[in-house]
């Protein structure tokens, strides 16, 4: 229910710990192996920061090539606007930060999210496995939603499982390969016949004067199919853990449902499902201590930064009213998640019905999974995850 890189796959993830990465930080990092490359990992808050914040030192300007392991054995395309670097990076953000807002800024699209999460958690009848049964199809739903696309749409998305193109940890060709055909699917639509949904958006936008090529717009739509799945769906799954888990923040969010905004933060710090992220070395430098040449990758490790002691009192436990929270598990700097507000809406209504409707959810069989981060093993989403959620009494 995890993607699990094979060097950490017989660990248990309640034996892993939540941040390996202690031991590294006095040096800044350490020399993690991933899929046989050798990559400097940065694992402090404040060198991330200043890393992710230095662009034209770190560039992102290299298609399939900054998520790690590479995906530019699965496609040739650039995801937008993630890939690209400052001014042109600015440039194609503007054009869709308005409809990655609309769960902030557009009622509908907001009610339809919490409806979603009304209609699958009210469903729940016994014991559940969290991950497929709920985490999944909220994301599935949510996402539908966020593109304003037919719940149709959706179904066909839950059978891909938690990602949408990786297996056992590893890109999957074919996978992939269906990924792009429904892709392909809808922006030949919208170029043809227009529409209100986000790739009918695409199709009419404009980028100084000149319509979006049939590339530019998949490249939008892939990195939302991409970037925004098994992330979500792993913070829905380790809220409804962590509230099992400890039954006193269920009854306190019930009580103060004020510190629910408080409390998505801190369980997407938490949790950061986002382990780490690649950026592209401009010139000959040396990261963690490790000499880098020019087109080499570093690593910034969000989980290892959001984990600082440095910055987080007591980092390894999750509290619902930590502020403040400068967590960086949304990315830093201009390449910052161009999903956060939808993230955090799916959490905020989720947080919000369970504050309102349920009385506890009773752990069942809780076993969290393990993903090696170039070596390091962490915790990192569930293997099982099943629940009951008792509903209150209906006076």
């Amino acid at each position: 229910m995890n993607d699990t890189d094979s060097d950490a796959a017989d660990l248990q993830g309640d034996l892993a710990p939540l941040d390996p990465f202690g031991p590294t930080r006095a040096a800044g990092g350490y020399l993690g192996t991933f899929m046989g490359e050798d990559i400097p990992v940065i694992t402090t808050w404040r060198a991330l920061r200043q890393a992710a914040q230095d662009w034209s030192r770190f560039s992102n300007d290299a298609p399939g090539r900054v998520p790690i392991p590479a995906e530019d054995d699965i496609r040739s395309l650039r995801q937008l606007p993630i890939e690209t670097d400052p001014p042109k990076h600015g440039a194609y953000k503007d054009l869709v930060k308005g409809w990655f807002r609309r769960p902030a800024d557009h009622p509908p699209t907001r009610d339809r999210i919490a409806a979603v999460v009304d209609k699958l958690m009210s469903a729940t009848v016994g014991p559940v496995a969290v991950v497929d049964k709920v985490a999944l199809p909220i994301q599935s739903f949510a996402l539908a939603a966020l593109l304003d696309l037919p719940d149709t749409e959706a179904q066909s998305w839950i059978a891909w499982g938690t990602h949408a193109f990786r297996s056992a940890g590893k890109n999957d060709p074919a996978r992939a390969d269906a990924l792009m055909a429904m892709l392909e699917r809808h922006v030949d639509r919208a170029m043809t016949s227009g529409g209100t949904d986000f790739f009918g958006h695409l199709a009419s936008a404009r980028l100084e004067g000149r319509a979006l090529t049939r590339d530019e717009m998949l490249g939008y739509a892939h990195v939302t199919f991409a970037g925004g799945r098994d992330t979500v769906i792993n913070c829905i799954a380790s809220a409804l853990a962590h509230l099992a888990e400890t039954p006193a923040d269920l009854v306190r969010l019930a009580h103060e449902p004020a510190l629910i905004p408080r409390a998505v933060e801190e369980i997407v710090r938490h949790t950061s499902p986002l382990s780490h992220i690649g950026r592209i070395c401009t010139g000959p430098d040396i990261v963690a201590g490790h000499a880098r040449d020019t087109g080499s990758r570093i690593a910034l490790c969000f989980a290892a930064a959001s984990h600082d002691p440095q910055i987080f009192d007591n980092p390894g436990h999750l509290q619902i009213d930590r502020n403040p929270n400068p967590h960086v598990s949304f990315g830093s700097g201009d390449h910052n998640c161009l999903g956060s507000t939808h993230a955090r809406a799916v959490l905020r209504s989720l947080l919000s019905w369970v504050a309102e409707k349920v009385d506890r959810i009773e752990p069942v069989d809780i076993r969290p999974g393990v993903r090696s981060v170039g070596g390091m093993a962490r915790r990192h989403g569930y293997d099982r995850l099943t629940v009951i959620v008792h509903r209150k009494s209906v006076p």
